[in-house]
């Protein structure tokens, strides 16, 4: 007669369980469909009339914020134009702060957020890529020469103070500018910036939580014919050992435009670039789903949950089926909207890692504990 523990039975349950309740039937909502701090300020007849007032001009605007968000350019009027019942149709809820209402005039901040299925499914209707797969925070080192020599954290770097006070709220792709505090300076000088391998941004990265870094450097020059200003922008992007350069683009202003401006215009050409690169390696085309098997090593039964959590935050993993589960490991169907690379791109967002063997996928959640064997696949892949 076999004899099972009250602890082991109770194990074996939920294992159990969760093997029955495994598949997803949709993942979280997450902050991607969520537009936040909308002001508003209407006047009516009423504070009533104000109120409903501002709410309809909050989802069209929110609306409007959103299309720019998971779209290109080119796309996004195909789009944009829907009408204001159709916008209210896709309103998940909405959240006010900081109202204030007069007889006549109404104040608030608002947040709306969206029904993530519903956006997607008239983004496929109409036949709108869309891409909703955030990128993990890329830290950019605002590199300033002129005269031939070049500046970070001295003073003046024009081309530093028009990032300082940059809003990256509305983008899937969140620029950091380090501070230029003592520790920046100790960590990163001008010319390790510009001549730099990545190891050497390693601590600097750490401290902002980046994992990749992009040098923009600019020089100020000015146009022989005419002697109107223009901007040499210069990008080097260090990820994974990668090193690249790019030239963006030689900027040109109207000759009585002044410094700031040239800067400003740089700036907007920089984020416009970087944003619809990542929006186009991550766009969705299709509703149409791909199954990807994975094997997930896990550290016990809390460990699984925590990576099961996070995978059902993940917009373009549609589903996933939890095959079979066992203290060491589960086995995961995911069912995908887009490539593989657009999988990879999205589990790097929530610290998860897409390695691949000779027999099959692993996933492993990046962390300072993790199975051996995510470990030595962290390893392999450097």
């Amino acid at each position: 007669m076999m004899y099972v523990s009250k602890s082991k039975y109770l194990y074996l349950f939920i294992l159990l369980l969760y093997c029955c309740l495994g598949r997803s039937a949709e993942v979280d909502a997450n902050q991607v469909f969520k537009i936040e701090n909308i002001e508003v300020d209407e006047t009516a007849d009423n504070a009533i009339a104000a109120r409903d007032q501002a709410l309809e001009n909050s989802q069209r605007e929110a609306w409007k914020l959103l299309v720019s968000r998971i779209t290109l350019p080119n796309d996004k009027q195909k789009i944009l134009a829907i009408s204001i019942d159709e916008i209210k149709s896709l309103v998940q809820g909405y959240e006010v702060v900081r109202e204030k209402v007069s007889p006549v005039r109404y104040l608030a901040n608002i947040t709306v957020a969206f029904n993530p299925e519903l956006v997607r499914g008239i983004f496929l209707d109409n036949g709108v890529p869309f891409a909703e797969t955030p990128s993990l925070p890329i830290l950019l080192i605002p590199i300033y020469e002129t005269n031939g020599v070049s500046q970070l954290w001295d003073s003046p770097n024009p081309w530093r103070d028009v990032w300082k006070d940059s809003a990256f709220d509305n983008s899937l792709l969140p620029i950091i500018v380090p501070s230029g505090d003592f520790e920046d300076i100790k960590y990163l000088s001008a010319s390790q910036a510009i001549n730099g391998n990545l190891s050497q941004f390693e601590t600097i990265m750490e401290k902002y939580d980046a994992t990749k870094v992009i040098v923009a450097k600019v020089s100020r020059k000015f146009d022989l014919i005419d002697n109107s200003p223009l901007l040499e922008i210069t990008i080097r992007l260090h990820e994974a050992g990668d090193y690249g350069e790019t030239i963006v683009d030689v900027i040109k202003v109207s000759p009585d435009s002044d410094l700031n401006e040239l800067m400003i215009a740089g700036k907007q050409k920089i984020m416009k670039s970087l944003r619809s690169a990542w929006k186009k390696e991550n766009m969705v085309t299709s509703g149409v789903k791909q199954r990807v098997s994975a094997e997930v090593p896990i550290m016990g039964l809390t460990h699984w949950l925590s990576i099961r959590s996070k995978l059902r935050e993940i917009g373009t993993l549609r589903i996933f089926d939890l095959v079979r589960l066992t203290r060491e490991k589960a086995l995961v169907d995911l069912w995908i909207m887009g490539s593989l690379k657009q999988l990879r791109n999205a589990l790097q967002h929530k610290r998860l890692a897409l390695y691949e063997n000779d027999e099959f996928l692993i996933l492993c959640e990046q962390s300072d504990i993790t199975p051996q064997i995510c470990n030595e696949m962290k390893n392999n892949s450097k």
